[in-house]
C-alpha cells in the first residue's frame, strides 16, 4: 500500500504520465475490432464427450443426421392431385438450394404404386406422414453436410423464405421446424440481444449516476474511467477469438455494472488525505474484485469450452478492468474531484436505518436471527426440490413465430424430433435375413411404446430395395446408403418422439433404449442412441452439473478470502454467513416461480456469490476500524457509525447491480429473462442481507463493554 500511494502522489502530479497510460490501454485494446457473434457447436461439447465420437462415426456411415420438418397445410376441397403437384412443385424448388441433401414427403411414396402395391405404400405412409389434420402435409429435409452447420443453416432458411415460400400459394399454411431451426432461431435472438442490452444497461446506470452524484464532473470522470476500463476487458474477445454467443453475450454487461461499482467507489471520497483515502477505499475494492474474480474463475473448471470461455472472459477482464481504474483512475480522482459532500447529508435512508440499529437489542436481534434462519433453512430445504432441467423451446417465448411453428406442427403431426439408433452387427459378419427379423421385432417393440410417433429401420425398405435392385440399381444404391452402411454391418432405426425438456427427452430414450435391449436380447447385435439430440443431452446435463461444482469452490474460496481480509475468522464467518443468505432466498424464489436449474440459472450462483459480496466487504472494512479503534461503544452504535456514509455508495451500486440485471428482462430469450429474474433477486436480498440481518448477528456474538 506505500508503494501504490507513492505512485499515486507521482501520477496525480504528472498528467503526461496519464495520458501516457491512456494511450497504452487504447492500443492494447484493438483487437476489439475483432469481434464477432457466433455459435460453435464443437465449444459446447465436453471435453471426454461420449456422444461426440458416436455422432461423427454414425455421419461418416450415413451422412447428416440434422432433418427439419415442412409442414404445409392446404385448405379444405383441394384435389389429391392438387396437393401432390404443389408438393412436386415445392420439392423441385427446395432442390435448387444447394444446402438440401434431399427432400421426402408423401410424393416419393405416390410413385411406386405401380411397383410394390397400395398396401405397401398406404403402409409406408401411415409410417411417416399420418397426420390428424387431414389437409397437413409433411415434408423432410434433409441438410447437406457441412463443416459449419451453425453458419450455414441461416443462409437455407433465409433461402427457404425467399425462393420457395414465395412459390407457394398464400392460401397454403407453411411451417418449418426442428432441432436446428429452434437452435438457430436462439442464436438470432441473442444476437439480437447483445447490442441493445448493452447499451441501455451503459445508460440506465448513467442516469442512476447522475441522480447519486449530482455533479457533471463527477458524472463524467465516472463514466470515462468506466468506458476506460471497458475497452481492453472487451478486447478479451479478440484476443482469444472468442464469439458473441447465448452465453457470452452477457460478459459485457457484467463488466458495466463492476467497474461502474469500482469507479462509483472511487470517485465518493470523504476525505481530502490521500492516505485516509486510499486505506478506506482501496482494501474492499480490491477484496470485492477478488470476490467476484473467485466466483467467474470458478466457470474455469467446466469441461464445456463455452462455459470455461465466459469464466475465463469475467475473471480475466475484471483483473484488467481494476488495473486500469488503479492505475488511472485513482489519480485522476486524487488529482481532480474534491470531497463528495452529498454522501455525507443525512437523509431519509440514515435515518431509517439509524432508527433500527438503536433499537437492535438483544431480544431484537434475536428475532431477526430467527427470521433470517428459517428463511435459510427453507432455501436450503427446498434446494433439492428445485427442477434441474432444460427446454430448449422453452427459451423462446410463446408469441415467437418459430415456436408457434413448431408447437403447431406437433399438435397435427405428432412427433418431430428424429431420433437415430445406430445398430451395429458385434461378430464382424454383414447383417443376415435372422438380423432383419430381429430389428423388425424391435421396431414393433418400439411402436408399443406411447410416445413413439413411427419407428423405421432397413427391413421395412427391403421389399422395395428388392425390386429396384434389378429394375433401378442406382436408385437401389441411393436408398440404401441412407440405412445400411457398405460394409453391411451399420444400420440404423429411427424414431420420432415429441418435444420436451432435457430429462424428458433422456428419459424417452432411455425407456426406448431398453426396450430395444430387451428386444435383441442374446443376438450379435447392439444398438446405441446417436446424433444431434443425446449429444445435446450430454451437453446440458454436463453443463448444470459442473455449475453446482463451481459453486461450492466458489463459496469455500470466498469464505477464506473474507477471513483473510478481516484477519478475523469470526467476523469474516458472519460476513460469509450473510452473502450465502441471498442464494437460499434465491433457491426459494426459484421454487416459488418454478425456474429450473438450466444452461442459465445454473450460472446465476457462481456469477452472483461473488458480487453480493461487494456491500458486505465494505461494511466489514468500516466496521473492523471502528470496532479496535472505539472499544467503549456498544455494537449497534458502532454499526450504525460503520454505514452512516458508505451506506449511499453501497445503495447506490446495489441500484446499479439491480438495474444492469433488470435489463435483461427485455431480452427476447426467456432463460436470459428468468436469469435477469433472479440475478436482480439475489441482489436486493442482498442488501437487506448486509444493513438489516448483517448487524443482528454483530449484536449477538459481539458484546458491548459499555452500554
Amino acid at each position: 500500500m506505500k508503494l501504490y500511494l507513492k505512485y499515486i502522489r507521482f501520477a496525480a502530479k504528472k498528467p503526461w504520465l496519464l495520458i501516457l497510460l491512456t494511450a497504452i490501454v487504447l492500443l492494447s485494446g484493438i483487437p476489439i475490432l475483432k469481434i464477432h457473434i457466433a455459435n460453435r457447436p464443437e465449444d459446447w461439447y465436453p471435453e471426454n464427450s461420449r456422444q461426440l465420437p458416436d455422432k461423427n462415426e454414425f455421419e461418416s456411415y450415413f451422412g447428416n443426421d440434422e432433418v427439419m420438418v415442412l409442414y404445409l397445410t392446404f385448405p379444405k376441397g383441394i384435389s389429391e392431385d392438387q396437393k401432390l403437384d404443389q408438393l412436386y412443385a415445392t420439392s423441385e424448388n427446395i432442390r435448387k438450394i444447394h444446402g438440401f441433401d434431399q427432400t421426402f414427403s408423401r410424393l416419393n411414396l405416390t410413385s411406386l404404386k405401380d411397383l410394390m402395391g397400395e398396401e405397401y405404400v398406404h403402409k409406408m405412409e401411415d409410417t411417416y406422414f399420418k397426420s390428424t389434420n387431414p389437409n397437413g402435409e409433411a415434408m423432410f429435409l434433409r441438410v447437406r453436410l457441412n463443416k459449419d452447420p451453425d453458419r450455414i443453416r441461416p443462409l437455407l432458411l433465409d433461402s427457404l423464405q425467399k425462393l420457395v415460400y414465395p412459390q407457394i400459394p398464400a392460401t397454403i399454411k407453411k411451417d418449418l421446424t426442428g432441432a436446428g431451426v429452434i437452435f438457430t432461431e436462439i442464436n438470432a435472438l441473442s444476437t439480437q440481444d447483445s447490442k441493445w442490452l448493452f447499451t441501455s444497461c451503459y445508460a440506465l446506470i448513467f442516469l442512476l449516476l447522475w441522480w447519486r452524484l449530482r455533479k457533471a464532473k463527477y458524472l463524467l470522470l465516472c463514466s470515462s474511467l468506466v468506458l476506460l476500463a471497458i475497452w481492453p476487458a472487451m478486447s478479451l474477445f479478440g484476443w482469444f477469438n472468442v464469439p458473441i454467443n447465448m452465453i457470452t453475450l452477457i460478459v459485457p454487461l457484467l463488466f458495466i455494472i463492476n467497474f461502474f461499482s469500482f469507479a462509483m467507489h472511487l470517485v465518493t471520497k470523504q476525505s481530502s488525505d490521500v492516505d485516509k483515502y486510499l486505506n478506506k477505499k482501496i482494501p474492499p475494492i480490491l477484496t470485492s474484485a477478488l470476490t467476484n474474480i473467485i466466483g467467474f474463475g470458478s466457470l474455469m473448471l467446466s469441461n464445456i469450452k463455452v462455459i470455461y470461455q465466459f469464466g475465463l472472459l469475467t475473471s480475466l477482464g475484471i483483473v484488467i478492468g481494476l488495473v486500469v481504474l488503479f492505475l488511472i483512475g485513482t489519480p485522476l480522482v486524487v488529482r481532480s474531484i474534491d470531497v463528495n459532500r452529498n454522501i455525507e447529508k443525512m437523509d431519509w435512508m440514515n435515518k431509517m436505518l439509524d432508527g433500527y440499529y438503536a433499537k437492535l437489542n438483544k431480544r431484537l436481534a434475536w428475532i431477526v436471527m430467527i427470521i433470517m434462519l428459517v428463511w435459510m433453512g427453507a432455501g436450503v430445504f427446498i434446494f433439492p426440490y428445485v427442477t434441474v432441467d432444460t427446454d430448449t423451446v422453452g427459451f423462446i417465448k410463446p408469441d415467437n413465430k418459430v415456436r408457434m411453428s413448431k408447437d403447431y406442427i406437433e399438435k397435427n403431426f405428432g412427433s418431430v424430433n428424429i431420433i437415430d439408433f445406430m445398430v451395429d452387427k458385434e461378430d464382424g459378419k454383414p447383417f443376415s435375413n435372422a438380423d432383419w427379423r430381429t430389428i423388425a421385432h424391435v421396431r414393433k417393440q418400439l411402436l408399443t411404446l406411447p410416445y413413439i410417433k413411427s419407428a423405421v429401420a432397413y427391413d421395412a425398405w427391403k421389399p422395395l430395395l428388392s425390386e429396384l435392385k434389378y429394375s433401378s440399381p442406382k436408385d437401389a444404391e441411393g436408398i440404401s446408403a441412407g440405412l445400411l452402411s457398405k460394409d453391411q454391418m451399420h444400420s440404423r432405426i429411427t424414431i420420432q418422439i415429441p418435444s420436451g425438456s432435457v430429462k424428458e427427452m433422456e428419459k424417452m430414450i432411455n425407456t426406448a433404449q431398453s426396450k430395444i435391449n430387451s428386444a435383441i436380447g442374446k443376438e450379435p447385435i447392439s444398438a446405441r442412441a446417436v446424433g444431434y439430440l443425446p449429444a445435446y443431452i450430454e451437453q446440458m446435463n454436463v453443463i448444470v452439473d459442473e455449475m453446482l461444482e463451481s459453486l461450492f469452490v466458489a463459496v469455500i474460496l470466498i469464505l477464506l478470502v473474507m477471513s483473510v481480509f478481516v484477519r478475523d475468522l469470526k467476523l469474516g464467518l458472519l460476513a460469509t454467513f450473510a452473502t450465502i443468505f441471498p442464494l437460499c432466498a434465491v433457491a426459494l424464489l426459484m421454487k416459488l416461480l418454478n425456474i429450473p436449474f438450466d444452461i442459465a440459472t445454473s450460472v446465476i450462483f457462481s456469477v452472483v456469490v461473488g458480487m453480493i459480496a461487494d456491500d458486505v466487504l465494505h461494511v466489514i472494512w468500516s466496521f473492523k476500524n471502528n470496532l479496535y479503534q472505539r472499544k467503549n461503544y456498544a455494537i449497534n452504535v458502532l454499526f450504525a457509525d460503520s454505514v452512516r456514509i458508505i451506506v449511499h455508495p453501497c445503495t447506490a451500486t446495489t441500484i446499479m447491480f439491480a438495474i444492469g440485471f433488470a435489463v435483461l428482462l427485455t431480452s427476447n430469450i426467456v432463460f436470459i429473462i428468468d436469469f435477469g429474474i433472479l440475478s436482480t433477486s439475489a441482489i436486493i436480498f442482498a442488501w437487506i442481507s448486509d444493513f438489516i440481518f448483517f448487524p443482528a448477528l454483530l449484536r449477538l456474538f459481539y458484546y458491548d463493554r459499555k452500554n
